[in-house]
């Protein structure tokens, strides 16, 4: 059903923890048969993880030693209203915490709750021609979600539902532009197919929704729930074949932090056996199985190396950065493997004060003998 409505906004709106409007119940491993309403599921207590020294990073790059996942928990919430890109309310007044990729709500912000400062709550952007649809729906939103490395980080890391629920028998929440042949290959791998999705064109208001708590959170945490999730993701596309060692390339990238001399690091990575990639040409299946299989994974970073999340065995791996762009995710994600994470540290080039944009060279000379002294040892 639609209700058809001139444009409006929903203002004051504020921030409620689950425990103040639901009933927790702990599962453990044990099996839900139905959920009810306005519940917080808890299968598992938070996981602490230390992570791993690394290797040549600058001294003044401040790293954690250790990291804290959330509770895993799915919270089951009656007439759930949800708009695109991560945005979930109940009773049109309360914001839910999982609106909230990074779960914190300053810093970074919301790009459809703009804040208000004064009373410390949020509004909406203009809403319009809201649904009702009866049934259960599994919350797969996200807030930048058509982006490959938020895609396969925040919105999949939901999928550790995967071990308690049989995901063919559910119904999904995603964002009308989540429709890229990369994406429904890899939720294919855990049993879901496109006819089972909801796709948010219309703000909508479910009878039931479930939101499984993110098992990896930008900056923040990983988990052994996301790693398991990945690992039946990359198992599935694994044909046990692949190149020993490859270099991932972002030179056909260039609007955003080029690595100008990046043609000449490729020789040299070439020279020593690494096969060169170029991962947006590849179908994501490919893509999966390449890095599986590798033991030698080397490139400058970006989402591209996020792929390292469907490696199947121990690797080292060399990660070439300008100094702005030592970011904690790939130290999450090697935080739950047994990967010795090298780092090789560039030099800007220009005025671009952000590590985001600038772009950058490496030393040849140096990476040369880093390559053999530290990479191919």
């Amino acid at each position: 059903m639609v209700h058809k409505s001139n444009n409006f906004k929903l203002s004051k709106l504020k921030l409620v923890d689950y425990k103040d409007i639901c009933n927790e119940c702990f599962v453990g491993n044990n099996k839900v048969n139905k959920f009810q309403d306005n519940t917080l599921y808890i299968f598992k207590r938070a996981e602490n993880t230390r992570l791993s020294p690394l290797i040549n990073v600058s001294q003044e790059v401040k790293l954690p030693n250790s990291f804290t996942s959330k509770d895993f928990y799915v919270a089951s919430i009656k007439n759930g209203f949800c708009m695109q890109r991560q945005v979930i309310l109940k009773d049109k007044k309360f914001i839910l915490p999982d609106s909230f990729r990074r779960y914190e709500t300053l810093g970074y912000g919301h790009s459809q709750l703009p804040y208000n400062l004064i009373d410390k709550t949020f509004d909406t952007l203009d809403i319009s021609n809201i649904r009702s649809v009866a049934g259960e729906y599994i919350f797969l939103s996200g807030e930048v979600s058509s982006h490959f490395g938020h895609f396969l980080l925040e919105v999949v890391s939901r999928l550790w539902i995967a071990k308690y629920l049989d995901l063919k028998k559910y119904k999904f929440i995603m964002n009308p532009f989540d429709k890229f042949k990369w994406q429904l290959d890899i939720l294919k791998a855990l049993g879901i197919r496109q006819e089972q999705i909801y796709y948010l064109d219309n703000p909508t208001i479910f009878e039931r929704v479930l939101i499984p708590v993110q098992a990896f959170a930008l900056e923040r945490f990983s988990s052994t729930f996301a790693t398991d999730t990945w690992n039946k993701i990359g198992a599935y596309y694994d044909t046990g074949l692949g190149p020993e060692k490859i270099y991932v390339s972002r030179s056909k990238i260039q609007h955003k932090r080029r690595l100008l001399n990046e043609l000449v690091v490729e020789k040299i990575f070439s020279s020593h056996g690494f096969k060169i990639i170029h991962p947006q040409e590849l179908e994501i299946k490919d893509q999966i199985n390449t890095f599986r299989n590798a033991k030698f994974i080397a490139g400058p970073a970006g989402s591209a190396m996020y792929n390292c999340i469907f490696q199947k065995n121990a690797s080292k791996k060399l990660i070439m950065a300008p100094p702005k762009f030592i970011i904690p995710n790939d130290i999450l994600i090697n935080g739950s493997s047994k990967c010795e994470l090298n780092y090789f540290i560039g030099k800007n080039v220009g005025n671009e004060p952000s590590g985001m944009f600038a772009d950058w060279i490496v030393d040849i000379d140096k990476l040369s003998k880093f390559i053999k002294k530290s990479i191919l040892r």
